[in-house]
């Protein structure tokens, strides 16, 4: 049961741009989803994640994603 009223994915121009790479791969995870009210927060916590999250290794981006997945499906966790 969702105790927030979310907007659309696309309700704005800002949302349709900061969800546009979720969509593509499914359904924006929940929490991503939970930031959707205050689109400036989404798209700060989206650069600082993206900043810190990749590009920090020589293996670049597609094996630093295949070794998180690995790591994440190993230690059973599902976001």
């Amino acid at each position: 049961m969702a105790w927030l009223k979310l907007p659309g994915d696309t309700e704005t121009p800002e949302l349709e741009r900061s969800t546009r790479i979720y969509r593509r791969r499914g359904d924006v995870p929940a929490i991503v989803a939970a930031m959707k009210p205050n689109p400036k927060a989404l798209q700060a916590v989206l650069r600082m994640n993206s900043a810190i999250t990749f590009g920090g290794s020589v293996l670049g981006e597609r094996w630093e994603e295949m070794i998180a997945s690995s790591v994440s499906a190993l230690n059973q966790c599902f976001y």
